[in-house]
């Protein structure tokens, strides 16, 4: 295992401390990750691309935004989604926008594992309750920044929830089943489409505000 601070004395100072904290917690992540990755007979990497088809945008569904969103070579996407589909994860369509283009999506069996992973948001959910309001605000406040400045140091993928999106419009959109508006595509979004990840094609940049 790699030591990430050979330097123990540094353990005495707070961001020293913190970086191993959020280091560990990523840990126990990725572990809770690969053990539904286990039950369901699946690797992480296959695992981790039925989670972003989960949640991402329409229009980034495809190889290109796998690839960006997991920080792998696009062969390697597109050999991983080969393999879902030869299992029946995941489904290709072209896309009515462009028929040039294949749109990817989750099959009813790759939905059943989506909704299996429910059980890591729970955990982690339940460990955060333990905080009062006013410290899950400051937290959440707290990772935001963090998340950002690794973004825009290009640690980070580019992938993010639109509420903490630069383009994202609160309480702009046209009706009480869209009230939110996204000022980079122009479209309406209900409460559920901007919590979901989504990464701007042109750009690859969703930059945190």
């Amino acid at each position: 295992m790699v030591k990430i601070f050979t330097d123990k004395s540094k353990l005495s100072e707070e961001p020293a401390k913190i970086s191993l904290l959020l280091y560990r917690i990523s840990q126990g992540i990725n572990k809770l990750i690969r053990e539904k990755a286990k039950e369901n007979n699946i690797s992480s990497t296959q695992i981790q691309t039925i989670i972003f088809l989960s949640g991402a945008h329409p229009q980034n569904k495809d190889v290109g935004s796998i690839a960006r969103r997991l920080q792998i070579a696009q062969p390697t996407a597109s050999r991983v989604v080969d393999s879902l589909v030869k299992r029946e994860l995941v489904k290709r369509e072209r896309s009515e926008v462009d028929r040039r283009k294949i749109k990817l999506g989750l099959t009813e069996k790759g939905e059943s594992i989506t909704e299996s992973l429910n059980d890591i948001s729970r955990t982690l959910e339940e460990t955060v309750l333990k905080l009062s309001e006013d410290q899950q605000n400051e937290l959440s406040r707290d990772l935001v920044e963090i998340a950002g400045t690794l973004q825009s140091q290009g640690h980070l993928s580019t992938a993010l929830t639109c509420q903490y999106c630069r383009f994202f419009d609160r309480g702009g959109g046209s009706s009480d089943d869209q009230p939110h508006h996204c000022q980079l595509t122009g479209e309406d979004l209900s409460r559920d489409e901007s919590s979901t990840e989504w990464v701007h094609r042109e750009t690859g940049v969703n930059l945190i505000e």
